[in-house]
């Protein structure tokens, strides 16, 4: 972020709620986008958001915009599975379709006003992949409700057995990780950027290439910066950077957690993981640049391959 760059928006209520959902059900555990967890970018006001999704493929081939309407579309489970399933919906319930053309799906929350429109700066139709989504649900036996007005019965069923008002109340935290997810971008040096969460506990895994220093400061700073970061704390860093004991043919981590400043449930563990001399990276350099990865970006992460 420049001097004097505005603030960036907070979201609040349905809005907030709905980004981090969105956040959490993308997935970030897959490897080696051409933009860190598989974000190009990220444009927000209070009242919605575009995420711009990367146009590259997974490593087993995949692609990510099909994986993020899996992974989101609810739909509710046949009958005759029901028994052997946990759960009585796929995807997230209370997630809507509020529109969708060839160049963005318009997503909500039932009975809401929130807004997150999903794009990509690939060529993929969204209204058609919406469509596929829906055609292989039906032929599978399933019953899309993206677009019901009220909760299906698969929904209800859901939220009465995994209520949780702990995870309302943390979705600041994954909102406002979403809207600064250019950080590990911009700042972040790691090639590999992999997030999960452990209930209201996000970790992000940060992998660098050989000769490659974490710049785990800087991702502090920036991340809790007074002006556009979040409002958290950062607790002690444990440093394996400069470890007399660290033998170089092993990987070397180091490690701190973020907490709120007031209170509010929901941490982050930043996990900056150095690569050992056992791995060679040059497989990943070669499907990074194949994919697409911005040539700038590369020289930076992975300054000795190519």
């Amino acid at each position: 972020m420049k001097p004097g760059a505005p603030r960036i928006a907070e979201a609040a209520g349905a809005q907030r709620r709905l980004e981090a959902l969105v956040f959490e059900h993308l997935n970030g555990d897959i490897d080696y986008f051409t933009h860190p967890v598989g974000i190009e970018f990220v444009t927000s006001r209070a009242d919605s958001s575009v995420v711009t999704l990367d146009s590259s493929l997974s490593r087993n081939g995949h692609p990510l915009v099909a994986h993020a309407l899996e992974g989101l579309l609810p739909a509710d489970i046949p009958d005759q599975e029901k028994a052997d399933c946990e759960d009585s919906v796929l995807g997230v319930p209370g997630i809507r379709v509020a529109g969708a053309s060839r160049r963005a799906v318009h997503l909500t929350l039932a009975g809401t006003s929130a807004r997150v429109a999903l794009s990509s700066a690939g060529g993929e139709d969204w209204r058609q992949l919406v469509a596929e989504r829906r055609r292989d649900l039906v032929t599978a036996g399933y019953r899309p409700c993206w677009d019901d007005r009220e909760l299906s019965p698969g929904e209800v069923a859901f939220r009465r057995d995994h209520a949780c008002q702990a995870a309302e109340e943390a979705s600041w935290l994954p909102s406002g990780l979403l809207r600064r997810v250019a950080l590990l971008h911009t700042v972040s040096a790691a090639y590999c950027t992999r997030y999960w969460v452990n209930s209201d506990d996000w970790i992000f895994q940060l992998r660098h290439d050989q000769g490659v220093r974490p710049p785990h400061a800087d991702v502090v700073k920036h991340l809790l910066d007074r002006r556009w970061g979040l409002p958290m704390q950062a607790g002690k860093l444990h440093c394996e950077c400069d470890a007399s004991w660290a033998d170089p043919h092993y990987d070397r981590s180091c490690t701190v957690r973020l907490s709120s400043n007031d209170g509010r449930p929901g941490t982050v563990q930043l996990r900056f993981q150095a690569m050992g001399t056992w791995q060679t990276s040059s497989d990943i350099h070669g499907y990074l640049t194949e994919a697409g990865a911005d040539e700038k970006w590369l020289k930076r992460v992975m300054p000795h391959q190519g």
